[in-house]
């Protein structure tokens, strides 16, 4: 998928579970992402444990929070 498409793609996204894009950059090879300050680590460290055992999500949050990012696509 090229980079402008998923922007627009992105910039659609709308739900109260799902940060709203900020901006983007696309300049020579660089392509980046701007969503607001989330703290408590990211979503991939609460689901691999990437910074600690703690942060590991149990199977019913974890699809709760599946269909919640789903319903933002929707």
């Amino acid at each position: 998928m090229e980079f402008a498409v998923e922007v627009e793609i992105l910039a659609r996204v709308r739900h109260k579970n799902l940060l709203s894009l900020r901006g983007y950059c696309a300049e020579g090879q660089e392509r980046l992402i701007v969503y607001d300050y989330m703290p408590n680590l990211s979503l991939l460290s609460h689901l691999h444990g990437q910074h600690s055992a703690e942060c590991l999500l149990d199977w019913n949050r974890r699809m709760n929070i599946a269909i919640g990012s789903a319903e933002g696509i929707l």
